[in-house]
């Protein structure tokens, strides 16, 4: 039971973090229309909490290692949920973005610890499947965080968007007792490299917030930020307890599956973005008829991952990452084959395969990539991950925006769908390449 009972604490609170992301989204409207302000400053509410993410994972990360990956783990639940409140009352929206900033830094403690906490808390032969449904849970929580959001505002405001999300959250931390805990007395922060990091990541964020409004502003804070990053690297290179945890990349099984992590998540990224309008201005969909059309993606995930799971006890993992590469990258390559012509035919089977291809590949993955350091180096292992997953959100998000804001969509989709068709191809071979090395 207590076994079970911190497996659980950790999945409400992912499930806390993912429904929060994705049912805000739904909200964003609404919400502009309360507080009075533009829908473009709304979706700062979505910037602000990504920037805050980003850059509290690593942070929070060695912050785990050093006083434990349990009380650091609660204390962001805690922080998540009090800020998700105080959203939710927020009397105005300088007062929300200033929640969803520290609320993003509560995430960015669930998202860095979550699995290292599933590691210490089952078995090693266990573990993929713990992976399985961790991912479980973010797919079905993807999946049904819009029709969640939708429904919230419907029965009666935004603010209950928001309150949902405390109460998810709740349930994780009076289940926390039940976690694990391991501390490293020996292990120094360093807080200038930490400071350091927290202040250049969101750089990089807020420069795609403002790619398409003024992209000469973009280059700049990207210039700024690409600086910093690389004075950072230098620094703790000449460290003796760098802050950066580098040293992960000494594993080759570490390094290829973090770089088929980026390479996957920029193609679902991309195509995610593009798919709606590919949809609605190729094919004139409703949005009701696009969600519809969309939803199998996810679901698809969510079927996928449990025999995923249950083939890593027989088949090889880099194996299954490299299949599951290859169906993504097919469902990429129907979609961008798709004639305006043939209506939704090629969509549906196109969006069917892209989420059996990420089913198969995304457990897999973080399993080498999870197993390839020791376990006191987990939550590091797993502050990386969840970068790598933004950087390649991010990456994708960007290269769609470019797109979008250069060609028309006809011309804008395919070629976005062909491009993560190819990134997909990509990590097929880097997986390929990890099981041969």
């Amino acid at each position: 039971m207590r076994r079970r009972a911190a497996i659980a604490s950790v999945l409400f609170a992912m499930a806390a973090a993912v429904v929060d992301a994705s049912s805000v989204n739904v909200a964003l409207p609404s919400i502009a229309g309360a507080l009075r302000v533009e829908p473009s400053a709304a979706a700062w509410l979505l910037i602000a909490y990504q920037g805050a993410l980003a850059a509290g994972l690593l942070p929070l990360a060695a912050i785990g290692e050093r006083f434990g990956y349990r009380p650091t783990f609660v204390a962001g639940a805690a922080l998540f949920a009090l800020c998700a409140a105080g959203s939710s009352l927020a009397p105005d929206f300088p007062s929300l973005i200033a929640f969803r900033v520290v609320q993003g830094v509560g995430a960015a403690a669930i998202m860095a610890l979550g699995v290292a906490l599933l590691r210490q808390t089952v078995a090693e032969k266990e573990f993929g499947r713990a992976i399985g449904w961790n991912a479980m849970t973010v797919a079905l929580c993807s999946a049904a965080g819009p029709t969640i959001g939708a429904s919230l505002v419907g029965f009666g405001s935004w603010r209950f968007v928001f309150a949902g999300s405390v109460l998810l959250a709740g349930i994780a931390l009076l289940a926390a007792v039940s976690l694990p805990s391991r501390r490293s007395e020996s292990k120094e922060i360093d807080s200038v490299g930490l400071l350091a990091y927290a202040a250049i990541v969101p750089v990089f964020i807020i420069a795609v917030g403002l790619a398409r409004q003024s992209a000469a502003a973009a280059a700049v804070l990207l210039a700024f930020g690409g600086a910093g990053l690389w004075l950072l690297v230098r620094r703790d290179a000449r460290r003796h307890t760098p802050f950066l945890p580098l040293t992960l990349f000494q594993s080759v099984g570490f390094t290829r599956s973090v770089l088929a992590s980026v390479l996957c998540f920029a193609a679902m990224s991309s195509a995610l973005l593009m798919l709606p309008f590919a949809l609605h201005d190729r094919l004139g969909l409703s949005a009701r008829d696009i969600a519809f059309i969309m939803t199998p993606w996810p679901l698809a995930v969510l079927l996928t991952t449990p025999i995923t799971s249950r083939l890593l006890e027989r088949a090889r993992p880099a194996l299954l990452c490299v299949e599951g590469a290859l169906v993504l990258a097919g469902g990429f390559a129907l979609l961008a084959a798709a004639p305006p012509t043939w209506g939704v035919a090629l969509y549906i089977p196109g969006v069917i395969l892209c989420g059996v291809g990420f089913g198969l590949f995304q457990t897999p993955n973080n399993r080498t990539l999870f197993l390839s350091v020791p376990v006191d180096r987990a939550a590091s292992a797993g502050g990386v991950q969840g970068t790598a997953r933004l950087a390649g959100q991010v990456t994708g998000a960007l290269t769609a925006s470019i797109l979008l804001s250069a060609v028309s969509v006809k011309l804008a989709a395919p070629i976005a769908f062909a491009i993560a068709a190819l990134a997909a191809l990509s990590s097929a071979a880097i997986s390929w390449s990890n099981d041969h090395r």
